[in-house]
């Protein structure tokens, strides 16, 4: 399929596993294709994996505002918009705080 990886092979090329993109994909941060027994994934959700990997691991953020940043950006995503974004909304505020 044309534009599509093996969700094995991108998890390679991010430095994570299959079960943390079913993770995404089970949050409904990405989608992937089953065709044939197999997993895929679009290059546009492999990018948007890429995201969700660094917002985790490196912003350190939660789940929920996680779930925030992605339904107000549109890609090309921008980290350096990330802390106006959890600035303006006050739930995703108290989440940070509460987690450290």
């Amino acid at each position: 399929m044309p534009g599509y990886k093996l969700i094995s092979a991108v998890a390679a090329s991010l430095s994570t596993d299959d079960a943390t993109l079913l993770d995404f994909q089970r949050k409904n941060w990405i989608r992937v294709v089953n065709r044939n027994g197999n997993t895929f994934l679009a290059s546009d959700q492999s990018y948007r994996a890429k995201y969700i990997l660094h917002l985790h691991g490196e912003k350190h953020l939660t789940d929920d505002q996680i779930d925030l940043v992605l339904s107000v950006q549109r890609p090309p995503y921008s980290a350096a918009e990330v802390d106006e974004i959890l600035k303006q909304n006050p739930l995703a505020d108290r989440s940070k705080h509460a987690d450290g």
